[in-house]
């Protein structure tokens, strides 16, 4: 964002304290290591970290300026020395945020946004890939999906752009509806429901309803990408004012996936029906749940236009994220890496994923524990072990106290108990793999952030 700060204090409502209103920052930033001179430094204050301390700092550093909310941290000589400027405002983040809301509104940019259970940085990296092949492109980088990412991701935007693709986390009522106000989405994109963030949402027609503020924050002449294969978020398109695009592989739908077969070494081929016409497409990736990924991406390409014989030219340009269904090989094993995140749905499409996996050895589910599951964390646990049982998989090893239920409940549904390991570290699950994993055999690690299951991955590797 390049702007005055006549502009700037309009759109935070904020008081220009130091400096002249004529003056010019361009960017925007909230860390004091990486901020570069002549942006604007807006002192945000979390749990961890207080922005007010790094004002005077990254104003030496040649600053433009800087937006505070307390007045006594003003470094009001230092502004002088340095002829900067000072906006006060009541609250930082919201002035973050309404600073992010007036750059989108300057620019006709179309935004795409995302929100989902599982699988939104794919979808979000599959439609910037198909985006980027005939627009401009601004795509959430990394996981900025929150109240401080996303406005990040909007203020980066700038003239020459004119698609963003921006993913949309939550965590409890209200969030989805305070980022959509912020980015204006043309269109929303909400790839599935489940069992999640269930600490603050105790239930899932309450996870629903949060995912569905997305959708309502669509105008009329916007666009909802709708999963017809998923009855909540197919439940959540009724009535919209906004025009609904469908996609899905079993129920009937605008964008549909036929003629499914494994691709070698990795992937699916297939074809997709959309509308009157017929796409052959190749997804060279782990991992049946991303066709309706791929999906997703399709249908929101069609909505901006694209056309369909470059759909498939945008999905190559597509960059997997670390840490999704990533492939490695070791001393002759393959190891997936899914380790970023887990919640129930997404470890049934994992054991999904390793069960379909051609492998001329054995099988090994290596899970950590699953987190903000709130009530249901126990039960949750519980169904992944009949779930893995189920599987007939050769081997099945957990960390921590939450997988260890898993464990115990695979062994009660029938799977050999000198099979599976229920252990307490990292370390422990690595020591366990050198000793059992052998050439050819192929290992799925999985398990929610905090568990850190790429630690096991680290071990074995080093």
């Amino acid at each position: 964002m390049e702007s005055d700060v006549a502009t700037l204090t309009r759109a935070v409502d904020g008081e220009l304290v130091y400096g002249n209103a004529s003056a010019h920052f361009k960017g925007v930033g909230i860390d004091s290591r990486t901020l570069e001179p002549g942006q604007l430094f807006v002192c945000i204050q979390g749990d961890r970290f207080d922005g007010h301390q790094f004002a005077q700092q990254v104003l030496d550093n040649k600053a433009s300026g800087v937006v505070v909310s307390r007045r006594e941290s003003i470094p009001m000589e230092t502004l002088k020395k340095h002829n900067a400027f000072a906006v006060l405002v009541p609250d930082t983040l919201r002035a973050l945020q309404d600073l992010a809301a007036c750059q989108r509104n300057r620019l006709p940019v179309r935004v795409v946004g995302i929100t989902g259970t599982n699988g939104k940085s794919t979808t979000k990296e599959m439609i910037a890939g198909i985006a980027g092949v005939r627009f401009q492109t601004l795509k959430t980088q990394g996981n900025l999906n929150n109240h401080i990412g996303l406005p990040l991701s909007l203020l980066e935007l700038d003239a020459s752009h004119e698609v963003a693709v921006l993913e949309m986390g939550m965590s409890a009522a209200g969030e989805i509806r305070r980022l959509a106000e912020i980015a204006r989405p043309d269109i929303g994109v909400i790839t599935n429901i489940s069992e999640a963030h269930m600490v603050h949402l105790k239930t899932l027609k309450q996870v629903q309803a949060v995912k569905g503020e997305l959708y309502e924050a669509l105008s009329v002449e916007g666009t909802a990408i709708v999963n017809a294969d998923d009855p909540l978020v197919r439940d959540l398109a009724k009535g919209l004012r906004a025009r609904t695009i469908t996609y899905g592989i079993d129920h009937p739908a605008d964008v549909q996936a036929s003629d499914i077969s494994p691709r070698k070494p990795i992937g699916f081929d297939f074809t997709v029906t959309l509308f009157d016409q017929k796409i052959a497409m190749q997804l060279p990736m782990l991992g049946y749940y991303n066709i309706y990924n791929a999906l997703a991406a399709v249908a929101t390409g069609h909505s901006l236009g694209i056309p369909s014989d470059a759909m498939n030219a945008g999905l190559a340009e597509f960059q997997m994220m670390s840490q999704r269904s990533e492939v490695l090989h070791h001393k002759s094993m393959t190891l997936i890496n899914d380790a970023y995140n887990a919640n129930p749905q997404s470890m049934r499409q994992a054991l999904d994923t390793l069960q379909r996996f051609q492998v001329a050895g054995r099988k090994f589910f290596v899970a950590g524990d699953m987190w903000e599951l709130g009530s249901l964390e126990e039960e949750a646990h519980l169904r992944l072990g009949e779930a893995v049982a189920q599987q007939g998989l050769d081997y099945f090893v957990t960390v921590g106290p939450r997988a260890r239920l898993a464990a115990e409940s695979s062994i009660k549904n029938g799977m050999p108990a000198n099979r599976v390991a229920a252990l307490d570290d990292h370390q422990e699950a690595v020591d366990y793999l050198m000793h059992h994993a052998k050439s050819g055999d192929c290992l799925l690690f999985k398990g929610s952030r905090g568990a850190q299951m790429e630690k096991v991955i680290e071990g074995l590797m080093q």
